[in-house]
């Protein structure tokens, strides 16, 4: 939904709901979550709160430069008031950094090897070329070179990918 009050459609509805999702790490749940949110159906979303990640890396930075176990305190705390927006900018410039890649990949015609995961941990590997991708949707289009078939995935369904030619 567009935040700007001209911007909202007469059949969009906005619902501010909690969910709880099981699993053994903020990163995994967090993956979930985004599966879940990432349909036609939900047109637009913000997370507010619950993302943890990185929260390790800055309390370890922060414990090397100052030993005392005053500071360790801080350094803990000190991430869990970093600010939603910062977060979410982080995320985003990975993304575009991903799309880039991608675009880059599009317009060499290069051979990529893909690795997806699709619902319910379906891992998939196959040796493609980028065809296209939607902003928009954030679909990828690519063409399998081995089955010779046309697949779209989200784009956060791709693990990783690695060119290899």
């Amino acid at each position: 939904m567009s935040q700007g009050k001209g911007n909202i459609s007469p059949n969009g509805h906005l619902f501010t709901v909690e969910i709880l999702i099981e699993e053994t790490t903020n990163g995994l749940a967090m993956e979930k979550l985004l599966h879940l949110l990432n349909t036609n159906t939900v047109k637009d979303y913000q997370i507010l709160k619950g993302i943890d990640l990185g929260k390790l890396i800055e309390v370890n930075k922060k414990k090397d430069s100052a030993p005392s176990l005053q500071t360790s305190k801080k350094a803990v705390e000190a991430p869990l008031a970093a600010t939603v927006p910062e977060a979410k900018a982080a995320i985003s410039e990975a993304a575009a950094a991903i799309v880039q890649q991608l675009e880059k990949f599009k317009a060499n015609n290069t051979l990529i090897r893909l690795t997806v995961i699709k619902g319910k941990g379906i891992k998939l590997n196959l040796p493609c070329r980028i065809l296209n991708y939607d902003d928009s949707n954030q679909n990828v289009t690519v063409y399998h070179v081995d089955e010779k078939k046309v697949y779209l995935f989200k784009l956060n369904e791709i693990d990783d990918y690695v060119a290899t030619s």
